[in-house]
């Protein structure tokens, strides 16, 4: 029974208001999922991995037992390689569609020295994807596949609209469960780190959303989506102390990464501004105030002048504009600075060539000065060989079939209990054959093929004919059998698989 007394009356109302917003907040949850969700991306790589391995060492899997008979009969008839060795590495991550044509923006670390790059849509579609540039410092990578229809491209929103408190939803693949969504709000916006809390020089060039959303391993390059629907920040890292999500999770903004875009695509790469100085990083104290005369109460100390390697110059921009070391620089442009990061990234956000106005206290007296901001080349330099440019260019790795076979040693044969067949004896990272499943020897561990297109291979010629006689394009498909030993005893499997010749 309902009573008529008023404070009841008041609780079921606030009750069923409660209640009412909930369900209001559940179906924008909804809404903003199902437009945003067929924008994004798994993206799956490998990179193939060289290690080398000490002369004489003998390779040996983790779960071998020594005190099996049957590895010396493993190891003499299949002998292991000895150095170099090679490996494939897979990793997974997320992506956003940014535009009908194909391109997506993701992370630089989820494609960084990759070899293969896989796009799977949600609606199960797989694409190889191409990396159209990169940019480290922003951790924002621009990569393109070709699809037979223009694709579900996301919108963008504005990055520095959002507030503390406001609502978000990140979406991508964790731990590579596909299409996965999480909500939380926006803990900080514009989180900063400076040079006493980082040692990573990518987060010194940026500012960042933190948002409490469930963020995890494979979330990486997935969106961080505001609540009409929009592209707010790329998820790019978290802080935690186990890999999981802690609630401290960092989304690179939308007005970086649309900047970061552009440049690549416009440009074919990513230009900063350089000033040419040296900033003191110690705190800049009351008594500093005082004593320089910034009314203020903070700025940036130049300490020195400086060339593009750090030494000593006169032929900086900051030099050839009038700069002094013990001036305090208190404005940039447009943005007041108060802080060695602010001033960090106003100049690195001012295009190179680009005349920008800089602020100046010079013991108590404000000048204003003309800076012809210069380009930063530290990273450029930097770079590795091999590194991905920004040119637009197909993979270069071209396809192969990458199997190295032998006939399979009688004793093996009959101990195994087959009439022939093609021993795989090696696969190489990153091939064909690899993707097909085959992995070669491996202590306790081989792979025979039995059978291709239906006819009985009975030798390693028989194989080999085979594929020397299909076309390009056309396939095989093989009947292998996968043999493992333990403790004496064999035990056999058999497997199906199809490589198609390229």
């Amino acid at each position: 029974m309902v009573s008529s007394n008023p404070e009841n009356g008041w609780c079921l109302s606030s009750w069923f208001l409660r209640y009412w917003r909930s369900l209001q907040l559940s179906q924008a949850f909804e809404d903003v999922a199902k437009r945003v969700e067929p924008a994004v991306v798994n993206i799956n790589t490998e990179e193939v991995v060289q290690m080398r391995q000490r002369r004489g060492t003998p390779r040996q899997s983790p779960d071998e037992d020594q005190e099996d008979p049957m590895q010396d009969f493993f190891h003499r008839f299949f002998p292991m390689p000895n150095m170099p060795e090679e490996f494939t590495r897979n990793s997974l991550g997320s992506g956003i569609i940014v535009d009908p044509k194909g391109y997506i923006v993701t992370n630089t670390h989820v494609v960084e020295g990759a070899t293969k790059i896989k796009v799977s849509l949600p609606g199960g579609e797989s694409y190889s994807a191409k990396v159209i540039g990169t940019d480290s410092l922003s951790d924002i990578a621009v990569i393109k596949i070709d699809a037979e229809k223009p694709l579900t491209a996301a919108t963008i929103g504005d990055s520095k609209a959002m507030k503390v408190g406001d609502w978000v939803l990140a979406i991508g693949s964790p731990f590579g469960l596909e299409q996965t969504v999480t909500a939380g709000i926006i803990s900080v916006a514009g989180r900063v780190f400076d040079a006493s809390t980082t040692s990573s020089l990518q987060m010194l060039f940026n500012d960042y959303l933190q948002t409490d959303a469930a963020i995890n391993p494979g979330n990486s390059g997935g969106p961080l989506v505001n609540m009409n629907g929009e592209v707010v920040g790329i998820n790019s890292f978290i802080s935690t102390s186990s890999r999981s999500n802690a609630g401290v999770g960092f989304a690179v903004p939308s007005h970086i990464f649309v900047n970061i875009y552009n440049q690549i695509l416009d440009k074919g790469k990513v230009l900063r501004g350089w000033l040419g100085v040296n900033m003191n990083t110690l705190p800049f104290t009351p008594e500093m105030a005082k004593y320089f005369g910034v009314k203020q109460g903070s700025g940036v100390l130049i300490t020195a002048l400086t060339d593009e390697n750090g030494n000593p110059s006169e032929n900086s921009p900051a030099a050839k504009a009038g700069i002094k070391p013990e001036d305090v620089i208190v404005g940039f442009g447009s943005a007041k600075i108060y802080s060695v990061q602010d001033l960090r990234m106003a100049v690195a956000n001012t295009p190179p060539g680009q005349s920008a106005k800089a602020t100046v206290v010079r013991f108590g007296k404000e000048m204003t000065f003309d800076v012809a901001v210069g380009e930063r080349k530290f990273e450029n330099q930097e770079q590795e060989p091999g590194s991905y440019s920004f040119e637009e260019k197909k993979e270069e790795r071209k396809p192969e079939i990458g199997l190295n076979f032998d006939n399979v040693p009688s004793r093996i044969a009959q101990e195994i209990g087959v009439s022939g067949g093609a021993l795989i004896l090696s696969v190489k990272p990153g091939s064909l054959a690899e993707d097909a499943g085959l992995n070669g020897q491996e202590p306790g561990h081989v792979q025979i093929v039995v059978a291709a297109n239906g006819k009985q291979i009975g030798s390693a010629q028989d194989l080999l004919d085979i594929v020397r006689g299909l076309k390009s394009g056309e396939a095989v498909v093989l009947k292998f059998l996968d043999v493992n030993s333990r403790q004496g005893r064999y035990s056999t499997s058999t497997f199906y698989t199809s490589i198609v010749k390229p």
